[in-house]
């Protein structure tokens, strides 16, 4: 989660969506008064969600309702085997399953829905766009000129999605994130 008081925005940052890039490209700009912490019980952390920004807002006295909420979605199936590689890369000793990772990660709704199940951003950019929405998000706030964006943790497929993919986790992922592909028109590429 990055806050910008001079901007009035703040990006509620779904795991593996280029949260690290932006995080880096915007910080060093002097335009982010607020990143949140990787992990805090409650509150404002690192990969928050809109209902946690939003009552870290209220605690601390800020209007929530005067910032842009700004996020950034991913094709599911791409974004559970990114996490399941930077998991492994990070913590080889572990050798998490795939399954695993989807099974025990939250999806990408659960961020950026409030409780009453509407949305709760105003902008939602998608990942494949990267560049695009990177520019999205700064010409929404008037951050000019726009900076060149860094792309941190780039996610390298020796294969195909599908030697990664068996059709129970192709199924697991499309029920677990149903909204998402619904709502952005998500399919399983293999290739």
């Amino acid at each position: 989660m990055l806050i910008s008081h001079s901007h009035k925005f703040i990006t509620i940052d779904i795991p593996k969506t280029g949260t690290g890039s932006r995080r880096i490209t915007l910080t060093p700009l002097g335009v982010i008064d607020y990143a949140g912490p990787p992990k805090v019980k409650n509150g404002m952390h690192q990969h928050g969600t809109v209902v946690q920004a939003k009552r870290g807002f209220e605690e601390k006295g800020w209007c929530f309702d005067d910032y842009l909420k700004f996020s950034v979605v991913r094709n599911p199936w791409e974004r559970y085997l990114s996490l399941y590689k930077w998991t492994n890369k990070k913590y080889p000793n572990i050798n998490i399953s795939l399954d695993n990772i989807i099974s025990r990660s939250q999806s990408q709704d659960k961020y950026i829905l409030n409780k009453d199940m509407s949305v709760g951003v105003d902008k939602i950019g998608r990942f494949e766009n990267f560049n695009e929405t990177f520019n999205m998000l700064c010409s929404s706030v008037d951050i000019s000129p726009v900076p060149d964006l860094k792309h941190l943790n780039k996610t390298h497929y020796d294969n195909p999605l599908t030697e990664y993919y068996t059709q129970e986790l192709i199924d697991m992922v499309t029920e677990k994130e149903k909204w998402v592909i619904d709502k952005f028109k998500y399919k399983f590429n293999g290739t």
